[in-house]
């Protein structure tokens, strides 16, 4: 059966975004992959999970009754043994969470790397059960037909020289140790 198409963009459709994401994450917070790979050409410290009720303290109790950030989600999915990979713009925009992610590789290793491009303008979200790919969802079922593939985003991220290295002061890619 086909679904009619839904268009995410505008003013009127903000609230169904952030809808999506918290989805998305909290999907992965239940039924975590083992890799979890997140492309973004501008990524924010965003409120990515409304708690604000206390709705999601199942999953994790420690976080307060009050909107959880993207830095605080990828954290619960490293506790939870999940392999993070993130392709990112280089952009002054994304030093502050660059920062964020060195101190979680600070606690996690190499459970998490990053790697800083140039120009790079692809967005998504690609893991074993969902995946988001500039705004096209795709729901991954376990189908003997449908495999999961992650080689494409593999070499993608292998193949690129980060501009920057997360070693050097102020960096943020390298500090790769290609997966």
């Amino acid at each position: 059966m086909l679904y009619p198409s839904r268009d995410l963009h505008g003013p009127a459709q903000s609230r169904a975004v952030r809808d999506l994401f918290q989805s998305l994450f909290v999907t992965e917070l239940i039924h975590p992959s083992p890799k979890l790979w997140l492309f973004f050409a501008w990524i924010s410290d965003v409120e990515i999970i409304d708690n604000s009720a206390r709705e999601f303290a199942a999953l994790e109790p420690d976080w307060p009754a009050a909107p959880i950030r993207l830095s605080q989600v990828l954290r619960a999915l490293l506790a939870r043994g999940v392999e993070l990979r993130l392709v990112i713009r280089a952009d002054g925009h994304n030093d502050y969470f660059i920062a964020r992610l060195q101190t979680l590789k600070a606690r996690y290793g190499d459970q998490i790397k990053w790697t800083v491009e140039k120009s790079f303008h692809a967005k998504g979200l690609l893991g074993e059960v969902v995946g988001l790919l500039n705004t096209v969802l795709i729901v991954r079922l376990k189908v003997p037909d449908l495999r999961f593939d992650e080689s494409h985003a593999q070499r993608h991220f292998d193949q690129r020289r980060p501009s920057r290295t997360a070693d050097r002061p102020g960096g943020g890619g390298r500090a790769i140790d290609r997966a």
